[in-house]
């Protein structure tokens, strides 16, 4: 089964205080990797604050999520030219790394999101947003199989995209 937006209108409902745009710029099933890099003169950079292998439980930046693994953790921010930056964390149980997952280890300065999270291999299973400190926690995950990758996008809360609309944040 595939994500389906129809069913998470009660997730979303925690969006409504915020204006039309920045909904519609946070609820946008686009990869997040191509949404910053759309406009030209973009200067995309991911800068890596944190990478390690940890035991799930030893840190919250996950969000609600009730894991208890030792797992690849990975914290990033993503940064351009015409939005304002976004922290990303992102949780890979040890278990379920083989493939294309170990790179993981070793991206670097490459967005996960262009290597390994290809709409083809994994899919967006369920979302949950939360609005803690002026600041919109977009909680995804997405597996291919068996394997598990939960990512806690932080998005500031005047975030807006310059062209969105409902047809484009749904497709």
């Amino acid at each position: 089964m595939s994500y389906r937006y129809l069913k998470n209108w009660k997730n979303e409902r925690t969006l409504a205080v915020l204006n039309e745009k920045t909904r519609l710029s946070i609820i946008d099933n686009s990869p997040l990797t191509n949404r910053l890099m759309n406009e030209k003169g973009h200067n995309f950079r991911v800068q890596v604050l944190k990478q390690a292998s940890v035991y799930h439980k030893s840190f919250s930046e996950i969000g609600i999520l009730n894991i208890n693994e030792i797992g690849t953790y990975r914290s990033v921010i993503l940064s351009t030219d015409h939005y304002p930056c976004i922290s990303a964390h992102t949780f890979m149980p040890e278990k379920y790394i083989s493939g294309k997952e170990r790179f993981l280890k070793i991206l670097g300065s490459r967005s996960l999101g262009t290597y390994i999270l290809k709409p083809k291999r994994f899919k967006k299973k369920h979302v949950i947003y939360k609005l803690i400190n002026n600041r919109v926690h977009r909680i995804a995950v997405y597996k291919n199989k068996r394997k598990t990758i939960y990512v806690n996008e932080i998005f500031p809360k005047n975030f807006c995209l310059k062209k969105i609309s409902i047809l484009h944040a749904r497709s």
